[in-house]
């Protein structure tokens, strides 16, 4: 009875100090060499050298570079003819899209191990989003295709969506699709049949803590009712930014914190909209230093950290050797870091666990 009891006991202790957090000084397992920070995309240097990722630990002042193929010898992402655009996670799997010709693929995203790969995209490919635990979505410039996750095989292009689609978001019962032919195009989540076109967009999508999914014009915010696919036009003094000359995600993002949404001008100013209260976007919420300029998406927003980073280089090119990430607090706009690198990276986007 008492080796029963002794054994309860040393069993209770094990569970217990495994399910502490940091603040109770114990030790943390980690998940992988990439659990404490965040990736960033890197386009690469077209023609010279192939996009990869960086990678910010938040126990480190400084980015690791070409981290994909350090783990996955044999196996890069691109190759100096095409450019490394898109990344998002879901379930686990860090998801990479490669425009030009390129890859989508699929690895862990804490220790970046490759599971899965289709290299023969019928088109060049823009977005990915998963959808549910086997499917998922990937827009192209060709319409958008269904994928099955195990294996990242496409099934055939869902029907009345042709022509170049970037970004997409799931809400609920609908996809939300930004296209070039038809704008924003709401899609049933159960069967992919379109519901309903919104009008046009340049850029999308983020979902607020609100509820509602954000879009933009060039001189105004949509703000969509993800039930009723209601649209309310919330008009602004500044042209929204968006890159009309090749792919690049859309500069918007939303809080998880606060009911606040976030886009780049193409001055190099973030604005910051309060649901609810039109006035906010009255004046910038950041500003660029001179001569520092929004690169690839420019903006994303830390929901560990509930802070803002923002992708620039010394041109607004990015054909620059001069980069720097910056750092704001998402609540109150206070810078907390300024991080400056070298290289021709061509920062396409941040992703975050």
């Amino acid at each position: 009875m008492q080796r029963k009891l002794h054994a309860i006991l040393l069993a209770f202790s094990i569970v217990f100090a495994t399910s502490c957090s940091k603040d109770d000084n114990t030790a943390v397992i980690s998940k992988g060499k990439y659990d404490n920070g965040y990736f960033i995309v890197n386009e690469g240097n077209y023609s010279v050298k192939a996009g990869d990722l960086s990678f910010r630990s938040y126990n480190a002042d400084t980015l690791s570079q070409d981290n994909y193929i350090s783990v996955n010898a044999g196996n890069p992402l691109a190759t100096t003819t095409n450019t490394l655009e898109y990344g998002t996670i879901y379930n686990g799997k860090l998801y990479l899209v490669t425009n030009y010709g390129g890859p989508l693929v699929a690895a862990d995203e804490y220790t970046l191990k490759e599971s899965a790969r289709n290299a023969s995209l019928p088109a060049n490919g823009h977005a990915f989003i998963g959808i549910d635990n086997n499917s998922g979505l990937l827009s192209t410039d060709a319409g958008i295709y269904p994928v099955t996750l195990s294996s990242l095989t496409l099934g055939a292009k869902i029907s009345g969506i042709d022509g170049s689609v970037s970004d997409l978001l799931k809400s609920s019962n609908y996809i939300f699709a930004l296209t070039a032919n038809d704008g924003i195009v709401a899609l049933k989540t159960s069967d992919y049949s379109i519901t309903q076109k919104l009008g046009t967009a340049i850029a999308g999508f983020a979902q607020g803590k609100d509820g509602y999914v954000y879009a933009a014009q060039t001189n105004a915010l949509l703000k969509i009712d993800p039930s009723t696919l209601k649209v309310d036009t919330i008009h602004t003094t500044f042209n929204i930014r968006y890159n009309e000359f090749v792919f690049t995600s859309s500069s918007i993002v939303a809080s998880t914190q606060e009911n606040a949404v976030y886009v780049l001008s193409d001055d190099q100013k973030v604005y910051r909209y309060v649901s609810g209260t039109n006035s906010s976007l009255s004046n910038a919420y950041i500003t660029l230093p001179a001569n520092h300029y929004f690169y690839g998406k420019g903006i994303g927003y830390d929901a560990a950290k509930n802070t803002l980073v923002l992708t620039t280089n010394g041109s607004e090119w990015g054909n620059d050797i001069n980069n720097t990430l910056y750092t704001y607090s998402a609540t109150d706009a206070s810078l907390k870091n300024t991080l400056n690198y070298k290289g021709n990276l061509y920062p396409a986007m941040v992703v975050f666990h």
